[in-house]
């Protein structure tokens, strides 16, 4: 099953089966999409968050995925919706042409799409990987093909989530980090960056709470095992102070 382009980073270093990543290149994410993955404990939070905002579009909306790796999320959004999935690695795009309507291979830089083409444009786990201000060139980007009043959706690691930075240290020390450059964020630097970027902040979140049960390299419990145990999240609060990612839903608003 595909995943995630992250995964969680302190299974990972629990796990120690990643290999060293050094560069954002394309070669960094051809090794991560080439292999067999598991479907993570944040990949199940992900992938319950988008079904939520599949709900909250009208049919027929058309939305990007601007960093889509294996398009698994697109898939869920697909049958009610014209959906596209930019990506820089081609071997993520072989897996997401089953996904999503539109595969298309390119940069967040450069979105191949004219300004005001889509009703939602998201990723998780892209924007880390720039150094500001580039961070905010690529949120522009996305801002840029959003239609007005449309969304933008971002998620990135938690700096406050103590076992994300914990286990990435872990990771980093024993060269088990595979993907390459990463900063993480508090929510003040994803609000900030996001506003910097001419968007306007409606909600803030949280993903993952628990540290994980399995990552896209090793399980330790089984799927349906790891849903249970996941789902008393939802009951608690503020979790955009603790969880492993932190994530933004913003308007445009020009």
């Amino acid at each position: 099953q595909a995943t995630d382009p992250k995964g969680d980073i302190a299974s990972h270093a629990i796990c120690s089966t990643l290999g060293e990543g050094t560069s954002m290149g394309e070669e960094v994410w051809e090794k991560v999409w080439t292999k067999n993955l598991i479907t993570s404990d944040y990949s199940l939070k992900y992938l319950d968050f988008i079904q939520r905002i599949d709900q909250s579009l009208a049919d027929g909306s058309k939305v990007l995925e601007a960093g889509c790796g294996t398009g698994q999320t697109l898939a869920g959004l697909s049958s009610r919706h014209e959906t596209a999935g930019l990506d820089l690695s081609r071997a993520a795009l072989n897996l997401a042409r089953s996904n999503c309507k539109n595969p298309v291979h390119g940069s967040i830089f450069e979105i191949p799409f004219k300004d005001n083409s889509f009703d939602l444009v998201y990723n998780s786990g892209v924007i880390e990987h720039f150094v500001d201000p580039t961070n905010v060139h690529a949120i522009q980007e996305m801002a840029r093909v959003t239609k007005p009043s449309g969304r933008v959706i971002i998620i990135v690691p938690n700096t406050l989530c103590i076992w994300y930075k914990t286990g990435k240290a872990v990771a980093v020390m024993l060269k088990n980090f595979e993907f390459g450059y990463e900063e993480d964020y508090t929510p003040e630097r994803l609000r900030n960056a996001a506003m910097n970027a001419g968007l306007e902040i409606e909600q803030m979140f949280g993903l993952q709470v628990l540290p994980p049960f399995a990552t896209n390299d090793c399980e330790v419990l089984p799927v349906g095992l790891r849903k249970k145990i996941g789902s008393f999240e939802n009951l608690l609060p503020f979790r955009h102070y603790y969880a492993y990612t932190v994530g933004i839903i913003a308007r445009k608003t020009g």
